[in-house]
């Protein structure tokens, strides 16, 4: 496993042989990205992945004779403060709740719209929203939405 901090919050993603490999699920027990668990039948997958938002570290695991690639994304990154606590936060539909609601004002699909953190403050949400396509255009469309 290793982890690396990061001066700045610009999203970044992992790729495997091209293929970029998705965060671990979201846990709503830790209001962040799952750590992965270095515990599961079967063993791990080189380059499964989180974000810990906030500390901004990227962890990530990697096998002998895997390579990966760590490349930044193109993402309009996004805070929200929300006068709520997190008890409100989650009974109400949490993070899922929370991205469909920003995917239908915006006019775009849910899958665009990834939540990097909640944590206490009120209750303040960051979140990203990137380009299914990773075409500037449509990023550039969607940040003028």
């Amino acid at each position: 496993m290793i982890r690396i901090a990061y001066p700045s919050a610009e999203s970044r993603q992992i790729l495997v042989s091209g293929k970029v490999i998705k965060y671990t699920p979201w846990s709503e027990k830790i209001n962040n990205y799952a750590p992965v668990d270095l515990t599961k039948p079967g063993g791990n997958t080189c380059g499964e992945n989180r974000y810990v938002g906030v500390q901004n570290i990227l962890e990530f695991y990697i096998t002998a004779g895997c390579t990966i690639e760590i490349k930044p994304r193109d993402a309009i990154q996004t805070n929200v403060r929300m006068e709520w606590t997190m008890a409100e936060f989650y009974s109400t539909g949490g993070t899922t709740a929370f991205v469909d609601r920003v995917a239908s004002s915006l006019g775009i699909h849910s899958s665009t719209i990834k939540v990097v953190s909640v944590y206490e403050g009120s209750l303040v949400i960051d979140y990203e929203t990137t380009s299914p396509t990773d075409d500037p255009v449509e990023l550039a469309e969607l940040k003028a939405k």
